[in-house]
């Protein structure tokens, strides 16, 4: 069954859960399986499991429609060729985003290249020294010290009893900071909900006055009917007055889940960093795009800002692919960047990447 377009779009979050959640809450186990489930994906959905994904065409990149796949297909690990193989029967032109090393590993077999695109830092919340130190865990000390001096609470809530215009308010502060501020970035990040979810878990750290100054929504990853994971989806902070408040919050939300047996915290993707770590580079095009990206992109995205704070919590890095079965897989980034709100335009993205060339050359 394949679920486009609109009547995508009119799936409400409870017939999504009913249709999907048997699938997930067996196999959910990448960081971004719960993000399948967000608001404008599509589907399709197989015995075997479900593949969701975005819809792209392009005057010059995709002429025909284009399916672009958003993680490992939610399925058990040995039918994950089958189920690849159903949906490349209705849809032979696609690209799979973040996906793991397994993944990336059929699709080779299935005539796809594939790319290193980054790594996700993942923190062992049973291990994990959540006070910090000054020798390598500065950022984790400094993260505690700031909070206890500015009198933050930190605490999980029933998200529907926080006041919505605070959040909103947090919510424009924080995108008004960002390189992209005219629009909210999705698909590899979620957008936030300010209700109740299945299994997501919501932190939100409040001023001396009680007003909301930042927040960090935890998707659930599930093994089994269970969650043993989190992934740091949607995370909003007031960075202008609290530099390292969503380390806090990270901390006081392992400290919660460690006694409940959680295996581990996954701050999600790293982009274009770290890109010999992976064991697949076949396109040395789309290499060499991801470098540039990383080098000369941050107007738009702080790419390597990210790289850096995360490379502070001393987790282990763990290599995302992207695979691609067109002839110049380059271009299927730039669907990638356009689909999700990163870029709106090829013109506009490559001016900002010939900004940042200028801007670093003049340093």
């Amino acid at each position: 069954m394949m679920i486009l377009g609109a009547d995508a779009k009119n799936l409400d979050r409870e017939e999504k859960w009913r249709l999907l959640s048997p699938h997930f809450l067996k196999h959910g186990t990448e960081a971004l399986a719960y993000a399948t489930l967000q608001q404008g994906m599509e589907y399709f959905v197989h015995d075997l499991g479900y593949i969701s994904f975005t819809s792209v065409t392009h005057p010059v990149f995709a002429r025909s429609l284009k399916r672009i796949v958003l993680s490992d297909p939610v399925c058990a690990p040995g039918n994950m060729r089958a189920l690849i193989e159903a949906f490349m029967k209705e849809n032979p032109s696609a690209v799979f985003a973040v996906i793991s090393e397994e993944c990336a590993r059929i699709l080779r077999q299935l005539g796809f290249k594939a790319n290193t695109v980054g790594y996700e830092p993942v923190l062992d919340v049973q291990s994990y020294n959540t006070k910090g130190n000054w020798k390598e865990l500065d950022m984790i000390k400094r993260a505690r010290n700031e909070a206890k001096r500015e009198g933050i609470t930190i605490r999980e809530v029933d998200i529907t009893t926080v006041p919505k215009e605070q959040l909103n308010e947090l919510s424009a502060r924080w995108i008004g900071g960002k390189k992209v501020n005219d629009r909210e970035i999705w698909v590899y990040a979620r957008r936030p909900v300010y209700e109740q979810e299945h299994g997501v878990r919501k932190f939100v750290a409040f001023d001396k006055d009680g007003v909301a100054v930042g927040y960090v929504f935890y998707d659930p990853m599930y093994r089994d009917g269970k969650p043993f994971g989190y992934s740091a989806n949607t995370v909003r902070c007031d960075e202008q007055r609290y530099g390292r408040l969503a380390t806090a919050i990270h901390m006081t939300a392992m400290d919660v889940f460690k006694p409940e047996g959680i295996e581990l915290l996954n701050l999600l993707m790293c982009p274009f960093v770290k890109l010999d770590y992976g064991i697949y580079n076949d396109d040395w095009a789309t290499k060499m795009f991801f470098a540039i990206s990383e080098r000369y992109g941050n107007e738009i995205y702080n790419f390597k800002g990210l790289s850096f704070h995360k490379s502070k919590y001393r987790g282990v890095d763990r290599p995302v692919y992207f695979a691609s079965n067109s002839p110049l897989p380059s271009n299927d980034v730039y669907l990638a960047f356009l689909t999700s709100d990163i870029a709106n335009s090829y013109f506009s993205t490559m001016g900002r990447l010939l900004k940042g060339v200028i801007k670093e050359t003049l340093k």
